[in-house]
């Protein structure tokens, strides 16, 4: 493969005022000057041109690389026929650095670059762990430039060399670790929801599922033929890696779940009033609405999840969590699972 021929330019047409390439000779009008529109439909003629043309490109910009990247992006992160939350993500790591090296060859990028792109994210409060993994998004999309020999990897190594903020070593905000929601703030909320958010609510508890395992339930997905029920959620957070995701059902869960099934198997076992899907946000909300009626702070879905882990782990051990929460490996687990430290105590109390 020859090296030769720039990446087609996105430009003004000051007669129109719109976004113009042009490709081949030809010129492609793309809609208003600097549109989220125009952009995209550039991104899509870029990668049309690059499927077609023999040669690599050169003298590349961050901004080009941005668009071509997107291009590609928006058509492999997606999941279940939909773009994933990656996709905006993806947005939002390239608009910064583009602030600051849109115009910059992107094989001038230095590690001076990626600690600027971090600086206005310090000074705005955001989370360390938001700012390291913006940074890492970024350095992915260079990774691809290597791939696509767009950028030479060199320009990639010297990235590599911006570490991560530490905790505590840094100005970035730090966030607190994510514990249990507290059972009587829990149970405030019973009289305060409805019956399928309770319930929903009550099964998290007891399984350890994601909030979105738990909205998604069919009873199509649940094995019922043996003592103790198997659901295999029809898509999971972790699909995408090749991983099984496996839910065990004791009895507790398996008396909430009788009381919501009906002749229709494909159907949501828990739905809002409407007969829809609970959605992410109106899950949460739900709770949150709860929460306010019942005159207790606010706790998020996904705390239940930690309950779980706290009181799997205690019950079986590190490992037994491990495998009901679904995780890959034990580190994570110990994320969930807070330490039993009234256990602890007690023993202190008897040896100390």
């Amino acid at each position: 493969m020859s090296r030769k021929g720039s990446v087609p330019r996105y430009t003004l047409h000051k007669a129109t005022g719109q976004a113009r390439v042009r490709i081949n000779g030809k010129d492609h009008y793309l809609g208003e000057y600097r549109s989220p529109e125009s952009q995209e439909r550039y991104s899509q003629l870029i990668a049309q041109w690059q499927r077609q043309t023999t040669s690599i490109p050169t003298n590349v910009t961050v901004g080009q690389l941005s668009m071509m990247f997107m291009g590609w992006a928006e058509t492999h992160y997606v999941k279940n026929g939909h773009q994933t939350s990656e996709v905006n993500l993806l947005r939002d790591a390239l608009k910064r650095l583009n602030r600051i090296a849109a115009t910059m060859p992107v094989d001038d990028i230095r590690p001076r670059i990626l600690k600027q792109v971090r600086e206005p994210m310090i000074a705005s409060g955001l989370a360390r762990t938001t700012i390291n993994a913006t940074v890492r998004r970024i350095r992915r999309v260079v990774k691809w430039g290597v791939g696509e020999e767009i950028v030479r990897a060199e320009t990639l190594v010297a990235l590599q060399a911006v570490p991560d903020l530490k905790r505590g070593r840094s100005a970035a905000k730090e966030t607190e670790q994510v514990k249990p929601a507290p059972r009587a703030h829990i149970e405030a909320i019973e009289g305060h929801v409805k019956s399928a958010v309770w319930a929903m609510v009550q099964l998290q508890l007891v399984t350890g599922m994601r909030p979105g395992e738990v909205r998604i339930m069919r009873a199509y997905d649940i094995d019922m033929s043996a003592n103790v029920w198997i659901y295999r959620p029809e898509t999971h957070k972790t699909e995408h890696h090749g991983c099984d995701r496996v839910v065990v059902i004791g009895p507790r869960g398996q008396e909430i779940i009788r009381d919501w099934l009906t002749l229709d198997l494909h159907a949501p076992l828990f739905s809002t009033p409407q007969g829809n899907t609970y959605r992410k946000d109106s899950y949460r909300n739900a709770i949150f609405r709860g929460c306010r009626k019942a005159d207790v702070p606010a706790w998020f879905p996904n705390q239940l999840r930690h309950n779980f882990a706290t009181d799997a782990r205690r019950a079986g051990g590190l490992e037994a969590a491990q495998v009901m929460l679904g995780h890959s490996n034990m580190s994570t687990t110990e994320i969930y699972a807070e330490r039993d430290l009234a256990k602890a105590a007690e023993i202190v109390a008897k040896i100390g």
